[in-house]
């Protein structure tokens, strides 16, 4: 059995049938509160990728984040949305574990510490971020080994935010930096 034809994109199709059912392919523009973002429709190009249409705006709720704090989901990110009851939702999880660079700012004992995140601006360096505040990381390395404050100031690590258990979640920042080691001998 041959085939013949054009190969279709399924996710045109389901954004193109979607217009009469209340699905629609949009691109989250900015947070507005919450989990609450601004959103513009979007469709594909010929070439694939995604582009704005028109100039309507639209605010999505974003399932997949609590109500009671702000949302994490970057700037132009495009999802999927769909009409509910009225109210454009979208379910976009922040990806597991992101990670960045951070530099100790101060230690604050038992494990924990003051970063801020960085940007790489060369072969091995790094500076300050802009716009974003310092946050408080705990390093895995030394909560099972007592207190410790051994991540000398400066020292750069590789930071990842996570989700705890709580209702709704927090976010929490930890890394590992098995520095702790070197005063155990």
């Amino acid at each position: 059995m041959g085939q013949n034809g054009k190969i279709h994109d399924a996710l045109g199709y389901l954004t193109q049938a979607g217009s009469i059912s209340g699905i629609r392919l949009v691109r989250l523009t900015e947070l507005q509160s919450a989990n609450r973002y601004t959103a513009r429709p979007v469709e594909f190009a010929q070439n694939g990728q995604t582009q704005l249409v028109g100039t309507e705006t639209i605010t999505a709720i974003n399932l997949a984040e609590p109500t009671d704090t702000d949302g994490v989901i970057p700037e132009n990110t495009d999802a999927v949305a769909v009409d509910v009851e009225g109210q454009w939702v979208v379910f976009v999880r922040p990806a597991g574990a992101p990670t960045f660079p951070a530099k100790v700012v101060s230690s604050q004992g038992s494990g924990a510490y003051t970063v801020r995140e960085q940007v790489a601006t060369g072969a091995g360096t790094f500076s300050d971020k802009s716009g974003v505040d310092n946050v408080t990381a705990y390093n895995l390395a030394e909560l099972s080994l007592g207190p410790g404050a051994a991540v000398d100031t400066g020292t750069i690590v590789l930071a990842a935010m996570l989700l705890d258990t709580g209702s709704p979640p927090t976010l929490r920042y930890i890394f590992d930096h098995p520095a702790y080691a070197k005063y155990l001998s």
